[in-house]
C-alpha cells in the first residue's frame, strides 16, 4: 500500500538542532528501542546513533537507561498521537488509519527487518521496570483516544468506537511483529488494508 503522506505527518519529530543533546540522545533511544528492545539497547550506541556525546548520557538522564527509554517512549506516544490528530482533522478516519501503519513503514523502508515499535519495547518491560510499562500503555491509550472520538462524530456508539480503536492500535503492533519476523513490510500492509475494510463496514451500519 502506498499514500501521499508528507514529512510533517509522518510521525516524526523535527531534527532537533545540533546542540540539543537531550533531542539527540532521545532519538538515538526511539531507533534502538525499536530495533532491538529494551534489553538490547546499550547507552553507548544510543549515542553513537544520535551523534551525541557519550558522556552527556547521565548529565540529561540521571536515571540512566531506565529514565531514557520511559522518556523515549513517552515522546513517541506524544508524537504519534499528535500526528493521528493531525492526520483525522485534515484526511480523515480512513486515510488516518493508512497513515498508522505508514509512519512505521517508512522509518525502515530499506530494512523491514527493522520494523518495532519502541512503545511496544517498553512495554515488554513489564514487570521487570513497571514505570516503563506504565508510560507504554499510556501512549497507547492516547492512539486509541482520538481514533475513538472520530468515530463517535461519525455516529458509532460509544462502546463500539472505543472499541475499534484498541482494536486499530492492536492489530498494527501485532502486525509489526509478523513484519519484523517476515522481513517484509507485507504483513502490515495488509493489517491497514483489513482495517481499512472493517472501518468501512461500521460506518455502514
Amino acid at each position: 500500500m502506498t499514500v501521499g503522506i508528507s514529512r510533517i505527518a509522518d510521525g516524526e519529530p523535527r531534527e532537533p538542532k545540533r546542540r540539543d543533546g537531550r533531542a539527540l540522545l532521545l532519538k538515538g533511544a526511539r531507533q534502538l528501542l525499536a530495533e532491538k528492545g529494551y534489553a538490547g539497547m546499550e547507552l553507548r550506541d544510543v549515542a553513537e546513533r544520535g551523534k551525541a556525546p557519550r558522556g552527556s548520557i547521565y548529565h540529561h538522564f540521571p536515571g540512566g537507561k531506565t529514565q531514557l527509554a520511559r522518556e523515549a517512549a513517552a515522546l513517541e506516544g506524544e508524537t504519534i498521537r499528535a500526528t493521528i490528530e493531525r492526520s483525522l482533522e485534515e484526511r480523515g478516519l480512513k486515510a488516518t488509519l493508512a497513515m498508522f501503519g505508514e509512519v512505521f513503514r517508512r522509518r525502515v523502508a530499506d530494512h523491514p527487518e527493522r520494523l518495532g515499535c519502541p512503545v511496544a519495547a517498553a512495554a515488554l518491560a513489564r514487570p521487570e521496570d513497571p514505570e516503563l510499562a506504565a508510560a507504554a500503555t499510556a501512549a497507547f491509550r492516547s492512539w486509541e483516544g482520538p481514533i475513538a472520538s472520530a468515530l463517535l462524530d461519525e455516529g458509532v456508539a460509544r462502546r463500539e468506537a472505543e472499541d475499534f480503536a484498541g482494536l486499530v492500535v492492536s492489530t498494527v503492533e501485532g502486525a509489526l511483529i509478523r513484519a519484523r519476523a517476515a522481513g517484509s513490510t507485507e504483513p502490515l500492509d495488509s493489517a491497514i488494508g483489513g482495517l481499512g475494510r472493517a472501518l468501512d463496514r461500521l460506518l455502514e451500519r
